[in-house]
């Protein structure tokens, strides 16, 4: 049985090393494009356009219906990431876009923010865009070789950074830099696409009872990312009557955050195959040692990382950007936050493969009530630090929370699997 655990492990950290490679040669272009579209747009301009993007984000996550995560279980039941998955799974979010992105830009008219409007219709343009991207990243991840598409991120990231560029000489308005990021949305989801065909072949197929069955088994995780990405941006809705420069210092400090997140979701994802795969062969005793041994490795990982953080993101906004110094405070407080979130997306991984989907989803709303309950009475006193704290004091919750379900879940398992030897 130890012979598994070391092999998983190297499967996982070999993949999340791909996911970080090519995701990070071009997020350093699509950082570059962000704080150029900050320092143009000032702190109201780019809290503007942070607050449009924050309101889609919970219709394009409920678009997503959770199927990414239900195409991962599915394909370790299967055996494969085939054409009729990913073409199933197409379908679905095909549909599902279109509805959620309609409803968003309705109800973003019906709560008083018509004037975003230019902004929210690229924004739910893009939401129509992203399934093929999905789609064609699945059979990568699935079978763990990212590292076959490594320059597609840079590819997507040059013309992200060119685009911005372009809406800097003739259009420097919010909406000229969210043309721009739906712009480098289109051409890596051209990209995604042809890289897939060109890797795995295949023409896809839509099966109806298939597409049945995953959202019967995937609705819980639907709601759950609905839920999450509620409450992941519920600052921004707090904070609207704090005026666009209180949120554009809460959206500094929140994209501050982005490379640490973009490791726990590399992670995250690389982890993912692996262990649906194992927990579909009843490797039960292997997950539970190496859930373990990777809570400690993101304890001991993440700490150093985060002093460095705590210290250059400080200096550098002082330095470099002195008009978004009002964001350093909140970036250190939402810095904690990511200690958990970090441990958190690690739970998330083992809960959802061994298919607890409405656990996830009860987990979230009692995260919800916990941020609701923070934020109504921390947010209007405190401002951008109060959502800060808010998100931070709720992921220390969630921590608690998703380790003890995580050991019940494997303890019981490891149980009924000594049972049945």
């Amino acid at each position: 049985m130890n012979s598994v655990q070391p092999s998983a492990a190297r499967r996982i950290v070999r993949n999340a090393a791909s996911i970080l490679l090519g995701d990070g040669a071009g997020e350093v272009f699509v950082g570059y494009a962000i704080v150029l579209a900050a320092g143009s747009l000032g702190p109201a301009g780019f809290g503007r356009l942070s607050e449009a993007q924050a309101f889609m984000e919970p219709f394009d996550s409920l678009a997503a219906l959770g199927l990414e995560n239900v195409a991962m279980v599915m394909a370790a039941r299967r055996g494969d990431c085939d054409e009729q998955l990913r073409g199933t799974v197409w379908g679905i979010r095909m549909i599902s876009a279109c509805i959620a992105a309609l409803l968003g830009v309705a109800v973003a008219f019906a709560t008083g923010r018509g004037s975003l409007y230019p902004m929210l219709v690229a924004l739910a343009i893009g939401m129509l865009v992203s399934p093929l991207s999905v789609v064609s990243l699945l059979p990568f991840q699935f079978h763990q070789t990212v590292h076959r598409r490594i320059a597609v991120p840079f590819v997507v990231g040059v013309v992200r950074l060119g685009c911005s560029y372009l809406a800097f000489w003739f259009l420097r308005l919010p909406v000229g830099f969210q043309l721009a990021t739906l712009a480098a949305s289109i051409v890596g989801a051209l990209v995604n696409w042809g890289w897939a065909r060109r890797v795995y072949g295949g023409r896809l197929r839509f099966d109806k009872q298939l597409a049945f069955e995953m959202l019967r088994l995937g609705w819980p995780a639907a709601a759950l990312q609905f839920l999450v990405s509620v409450y992941m941006r519920a600052g921004y809705f707090f904070l609207h009557d704090a005026g666009p420069a209180v949120q554009g210092q809460y959206a500094a400090a929140d994209r501050l955050l982005k490379p640490v997140m973009a490791v726990a979701g590399a992670l995250f994802l690389s982890a993912l195959p692996t262990v649906a795969g194992m927990v579909a062969a009843r490797k039960f005793v292997d997950l539970m040692r190496t859930y373990r041994r990777s809570v400690l490795q993101a304890v001991f990982g993440f700490v150093p990382f985060a002093a460095v953080a705590w210290l250059l993101a400080g200096a550098l906004l002082q330095r470099f950007a002195p008009a978004y110094s009002g964001a350093i405070l909140p970036f250190r407080v939402l810095l904690i936050g990511a200690f958990f979130m970090f441990l958190n997306m690690l739970s998330t991984t083992y809960i959802v493969s061994l298919g607890q989907f409405r656990a996830m989803m009860i987990v979230s709303v009692f995260n919800l009530l916990v941020y609701l309950g923070l934020a109504t009475q921390l947010i209007p006193r405190y401002g951008a630090v109060g959502a800060a704290i808010s998100t931070t004091v709720m992921e220390a919750v969630n921590t608690v929370v998703q380790l003890n379900i995580v050991y019940r879940l494997l303890a019981r398992a490891v149980r009924e699997e000594r049972v049945a030897i």
